[in-house]
Formats: C-alpha cells, structure tokens, sequence
C-alpha cells in the first residue's frame, strides 16, 4: 500500500513541532553529555601525553598545536580502522603532516606512543 503524500507531508512537518523536538534533546542530554565528558577526559589524557613525549624534540614551541593536529587524527583513525587499514590511514596522515612540514621522526614517535602495528592506543 502506497502513503498519500499530505500523510507523508504531515509526519514529516510533526517532526520539526517544537514539543517533540524539546523531548528529543531532553531525552538524550543527559545520555550524551556523559558520552561527551568521557571522551574529552580521554582525550585529554592523549593531549598530555603527546605533549610530554615531544616537547624536548621541538624547537620551535609554536608548532606544538600542529603535531597535536596530528595525534587528534591518529586518535580518530584509532577510534574508526584497525589491523592494515589502520596502518594504511596511519600511513597517509603521516605523509600529509610531512608535507604540511613536520618532522618525520617526530610524527613517528607520536605513531609509537598510539602502538599502531601492534596495541592500538584505548583499546
């Protein structure tokens, strides 16, 4: 049976009544705040530890955000590919910040601290 198309018009206008979208939001806040909170504290912990392993290897501090740019898309791969796509991705990234200018040997050090070709930082 096909839907008429004023039925389909109007659940899909009931979808944008500010009541049902108010309840949505309600009823995941607090779900997703706690998911959040979680995650920032991890990521946190990750931002820290990158910093310390690399701060001595850099000379200029300015690009300290640039190689922490770097470890957040190492993280995102980690959290999205594993095994020899990971690798890959890992791969990919490390050629691009290359050619954006950074140091190799540094971005491999920030590689060795995710353990990408064996543990896999988080898991």
């Amino acid at each position: 049976m096909v839907r008429p198309a004023d039925a389909r018009i109007k659940k899909y206008t009931a979808k944008f009544d500010p009541a049902v979208v108010s309840a949505r939001f309600t009823a995941v806040r607090d779900l997703a705040v706690s998911m959040f909170q979680v995650h920032a504290a991890d990521l946190e912990g990750m931002e820290n530890l990158v910093k310390n392993a690399i701060q001595d290897k850099i000379s200029n501090p300015l690009e300290i955000p640039q190689y922490l740019d770097f470890a957040r898309e190492l993280y995102r791969l980690t959290k999205k590919h594993s095994g020899k796509v990971l690798v890959s991705e890992v791969e990919v990234a490390k050629a691009k910040w290359t050619a954006r200018g950074l140091n190799p040997e540094i971005l491999d050090t920030i590689v060795g601290l995710f353990g990408i070709g064996g543990v896999v930082y988080g898991s």
